[in-house]
C-alpha cells in the first residue's frame, strides 16, 4: 500500500476564510499509480484534522508513505515524516511538491526522510514504488535525491513530460469530498490544470520554475473531457483553472471555449491570465463559453518596482485590459505585490492609489516573499535581507524580508490596502446588486475582524 499525505498546518486561507480544495497534485499521484497496478490512498490531514494516532492507523498497512509540502507546510511535512518514521521505522517516507524540489538536501539532513522527488512528480513516484517495492535501490532514478548508508545521492534530475493528455485524471475518489468548502460552503469548485509551464522569468514566481519555462498543453478535447467528468461524477459547478496563464495559446483556448459549447456544459470557470495575453475578442468568446472570472497579476504601480520584479507588463495596457474584461461581463480580479526591498512608502502608496483607480472587481494585497528557489530568494540569501527562515511565515501575508519600512509599518500597510479597497461604498453597493451581500459580510468579518 502506499500512501499519500497532504499535512495539517496553520494554512490562512484555510483557517481563516475556510476555503479548501481538493489537493490537485497528489491526485494525480494517485492516479498515475493506481493505473499501474499500485494500491494507494489519499490522507488530506489539512481537511481531515486526524490526530496522529489515528493517522498512523490508517497508514500501519503502508510500504510508502508520500508527504507533499508548499514552503509554509514544510514545517509541518518535516514533523509528520519525522513521527511516521518512528512509529514505523520500515515505511519508506518521501517527500515532494515545490518546496522541497528546491531544497532538497535541507529534507535529507534528516535521518526520518529517505528520499525526496524533485519537480513533476508523476513518472518518478512509479519508478520509487517499483524499486522499494521490489526492495532495491533508487540509484538511476532520475528526479530523485536519496539517503543511502548515510549518505545523500543524488540522480539526474527528469525531463518534463510533454504528453499531458496521458496523465489520468486526478483520484478525486480517493479524496474527503465532503470535507472541502469555500467559504463554509460544500465544495462546488474544482481545479483543473490544462497546461503546465510559463516562459515568462517574474523573479518572485516559483511555479514557472517548478513546471519549468517551456509551455505545455493539453488538448481542448482532453480538457473538456474532464470538465464533463466533474461535472457527472461530482457534481462540480465551477472550474478553477490552475495553469500559470491559461490564455498563453490563444487558438486552444478558443478551441477549449467552442468545446465547452458544444457539449451544452453548464458550468462555468475561471482563470489566470497576462494583460499582455488576452484581446477583446478573446473576452467576448471565453463569456460566452462560461468564463465569469480572470485574475491578473498587475503587482506594482512603480515602472521601476516591476523592472525590478521582471514583470515586463504596461501600466496602460494594464487599465485597457481591466476595462474590456469588465465590459466582457467577466470579474476582473487584480494582484498587487507591496514591500519590496528598496520600496519606498511612497511607491507602495502608488500602487494602492492605482489599484482603486483601476477599480478591478476584487483585488489581493500580498506582501512579497522570497520563496525557496527563486531569484528573489537567492538574492535575499546573498544580502542578508531574511528576517527569519521560519517558513512557516513564509505565507506572503507577513513581513520575512528587510525593507525600507519597518515589518509592523509593512503588515500595517498591507492591512490599509484592504480596508481602503474594499470598505469603499461604491465596492459595497455593487456587490449589493450582485445579490453578493452574504459573501462580502462573511469576507469582511472573517478576514478584517480577525486580522
Amino acid at each position: 500500500m502506499i500512501t499519500l499525505v497532504n499535512p495539517n498546518a496553520n494554512v490562512e486561507v484555510v483557517s481563516r476564510l475556510e476555503i479548501s480544495t481538493p489537493p490537485l497534485g497528489i491526485g494525480y499521484l494517485a492516479s498515475v499509480l493506481r493505473e499501474k497496478g499500485f494500491k494507494v490512498r489519499i490522507i488530506d490531514d489539512l481537511v481531515e484534522k486526524l490526530g496522529f494516532e489515528e493517522l498512523l492507523r490508517r497508514i500501519r498497512d503502508s510500504v510508502i508513505v508520500g508527504i507533499t509540502s508548499t514552503t509554509p507546510t514544510f514545517n509541518s511535512a518535516l514533523n509528520y515524516a519525522r513521527k511516521i518514521k518512528n512509529a514505523l521505522k520500515d515505511v519508506f517516507v518521501i517527500l515532494g511538491g515545490v518546496h522541497v524540489s528546491f531544497e532538497p538536501e535541507k529534507a535529507l539532513m534528516n535521518d526520518f526522510v529517505d528520499a525526496v522527488c524533485i519537480g513533476e512528480g508523476e513518472e518518478t513516484i512509479v519508478e520509487v514504488a517499483e524499486r522499494v517495492e521490489a526492495g532495491k535501490s533508487l540509484e538511476g532514478v532520475k528526479g530523485v535525491y536519496y539517503r543511502e548508508s548515510g549518505k545523500i545521492r543524488k540522480n539526474d534530475r527528469r525531463g518534463f513530460i510533454d504528453d499531458l493528455d496521458s496523465i489520468p485524471f486526478p483520484a478525486y475518489d480517493m479524496m474527503p469530498l465532503e470535507k472541502y468548502t469555500v467559504l463554509g460552503d460544500k465544495l462546488k469548485q474544482f481545479p483543473v490544470i490544462s497546461s503546465r509551464g510559463c516562459p515568462f522569468a517574474c523573479r518572485y514566481c516559483s511555479s514557472s520554475l517548478f513546471m519549468g519555462h517551456r509551455y505545455r498543453a493539453r488538448s481542448a478535447e482532453n480538457v473538456v473531457d474532464e470538465i464533463e467528468w466533474l461535472c457527472e461524477e461530482f457534481g462540480a459547478r465551477h472550474i478553477a483553472f490552475s495553469d500559470d496563464t491559461f490564455t498563453l495559446g490563444k487558438k486552444r483556448v478558443l478551441e477549449i471555449c467552442n468545446e465547452i459549447k458544444r457539449r451544452g456544459l453548464e458550468v462555468t470557470w475561471s482563470c489566470s491570465s497576462r494583460i499582455d495575453t488576452i484581446t477583446a475578442e478573446m473576452l467576448r468568446i471565453m463569456k460566452s463559453a462560461g468564463c465569469v472570472a480572470i485574475y491578473y497579476g498587475i503587482e506594482s504601480a512603480s515602472k521601476r518596482i516591476l523592472e525590478y520584479y521582471k514583470k515586463k507588463i504596461s501600466l496602460e495596457k494594464a487599465k485597457e485590459v481591466v476595462k474590456a474584461t469588465k465590459r466582457a461581463g467577466i470579474a476582473a480580479i487584480c494582484s498587487f505585490i507591496v514591500g519590496a526591498p528598496m520600496e519606498t512608502k511612497r511607491e507602495m502608496n502608488e500602487t494602492l492609489r492605482f489599484a482603486l483607480r483601476l477599480d478591478p472587481d476584487y483585488a489581493q494585497f500580498s506582501i512579497l516573499t522570497p520563496y525557496p528557489g527563486t531569484e528573489i530568494y537567492r538574492e535575499a540569501k546573498e544580502r542578508n535581507l531574511l528576517l527569519t527562515e521560519n517558513f512557516e511565515e513564509y505565507t506572503a501575508g507577513k513581513p520575512v524580508l528587510k525593507t525600507l519600512v519597518s515589518p509592523k509599518e509593512l503588515a500595517k500597510f498591507l492591512r490599509k490596502c484592504y480596508m481602503r479597497f474594499y470598505i469603499r461604498p461604491g465596492f459595497i453597493l455593487r456587490e449589493l446588486r450582485k445579490g453578493n451581500a452574504r459573501l462580502i459580510l462573511r469576507v469582511l468579518k472573517k478576514s478584517l475582524v480577525q486580522s
